[in-house]
């Protein structure tokens, strides 16, 4: 499982994110894996995801057949990326398997997965639903985060910046949640 937050202040954000990785019941941590970041660039944002971690292959491998990066400035820009992402994840990508719960009734697409996109335009949360929405001060995904919201509610109004925030809330939820671990990883975006 995964922590990941983003942190808008003062004109900065920061985006910060734990590095354990797992499968299963097995913990994999940064320092016996090579290049395996949660925090990603696209273009001039940065993506991060928590859920399946093939996403990172599955995200990696599709932005490379773009001849220009995508354009994730606003809502419908973050929404019609992921709608792309899941119509070609459909039909190019056969690892993914529809797993239709006959329990549910929705009519929407589950990604079984949520995301953060941030970039100068702001932050971006987009939901297993692909839902997308942004944020004017922080938004937090994954297994820790009532910790990392309880620590970004406690410190934000003090004089620490978007970076500190976004970094003490993931050792908060790293610290309490039993599912994050590693070393913290941030991505400064403006």
């Amino acid at each position: 499982m995964s922590i990941i937050v983003a942190v808008k202040k003062a004109g900065s954000i920061a985006v910060a994110a734990d590095t354990m990785h797992s499968s299963g019941s097995h913990r994999e941590y940064s320092d016996n894996l090579i290049s395996r970041t949660k925090l990603r660039k696209v273009g001039s944002s940065c993506l991060a995801g928590v859920g399946w971690s093939v996403y990172d292959n599955i995200i990696d491998h599709y932005v490379k057949s773009f001849k220009r990066p995508p354009v994730l400035k606003d809502e419908m820009g973050v929404f019609e990326f992921f709608l792309k992402l899941w119509k070609a994840m459909r039909s190019k990508y056969q690892v993914v398997n529809d797993q239709p719960d006959k329990d549910d009734r929705s009519p929407f697409a589950d990604l079984d997965s949520e995301f953060i996109v941030a970039n100068k335009n702001g932050i971006f949360q987009v939901s297993s639903d692909l839902t997308v929405m942004q944020f004017e001060k922080y938004v937090v995904i994954g297994s820790g985060d009532k910790y990392a919201y309880g620590a970004i509610h406690a410190i934000y109004d003090t004089k620490r910046t978007a970076e500190q925030i976004a970094q003490q809330a993931v050792q908060a939820a790293v610290y309490f949640e039993q599912t994050c671990g590693g070393e913290i990883e941030v991505d400064r975006i403006c």
